[in-house]
């Protein structure tokens, strides 16, 4: 599109203008109006395809498509050289999104090295956010061993806590229950006739009077 394209007129077109109007010529007024019509539409395209980036070019491809249609349809010009090169320049930008497109996943040397550096650094970066997680693993790793050893060795105490702990209830119900019963024997005590001084020697001294008579019958020797 560097070049300026000019319109030319149909070869059968009257000239646009002559030098002396000797008559007036309506053919001529409608030729000249439709000379000026496919010029303005071509002019209002013209800007806009220029002016378009690459990248938004195929947004005008179908109204352009239709100003030719329209431009064609003027019998005074000729458009076919006009509109072959307008279209031979949207397949230039086709074949120019394609290629660009093909390579957008591609990169330049200089943002490679600066990739690969970037993610170096990262790596050197992760590798040694690993290593210090590594170290803290194994640092957490003894000290929970070491707390399911106290763990378990309070476990083992706690059953024998429990256990001890079941035997003292055990017990503690058996001396219950005589604490219980004590209030009842002591009042029964009470309520007991109480044992003279008196009552008590004579008491003795009939005790001891069995056991004479008990040593006597023991050693007793009887003849029938």
């Amino acid at each position: 599109m560097g070049e300026n394209i000019v319109v030319k007129p149909h070869p059968k077109a009257l000239p646009l203008s002559t030098p002396e109007y000797t008559r007036f010529s309506a053919d001529k007024v409608i030729e000249d109006g439709q000379l000026k019509l496919a010029l303005i539409l071509w002019e209002s395209i013209q800007l806009k395809i220029t002016l378009t980036p690459f990248d938004q070019v195929y947004l005008l491809v179908d109204e352009v498509r239709k100003i030719f249609a329209a431009i064609e349809g003027i019998k005074a010009v000729d458009s076919t050289s006009l509109k072959g090169r307008v279209e031979e320049y949207f397949s230039q930008i086709a074949k120019f999104t394609d290629l660009e497109s093909s390579f957008s996943s591609r990169m330049s040397s200089k943002d490679q090295a600066n990739k690969l550096q970037n993610l170096a650094t990262r790596l050197e970066e992760s590798v040694s956010k690993e290593n210090q997680a590594v170290v803290c693993h194994d640092k957490l790793t003894s000290e929970l061993t070491k707390v399911e050893k106290e763990i378990s060795a309070l476990q083992e105490k706690k059953v024998k806590l429990e256990s001890s702990l079941k035997e003292n209830d055990k017990a503690l119900e058996v001396v219950r229950a005589d604490v219980s019963h004590i209030p009842e024997k002591m009042a029964s005590a009470e309520s007991c006739p109480t044992l003279s001084e008196a009552d008590a020697n004579g008491l003795k001294v009939l005790k001891d009077i069995l056991r004479s008579s008990r040593k006597d019958l023991k050693n007793l020797k009887w003849k029938p």
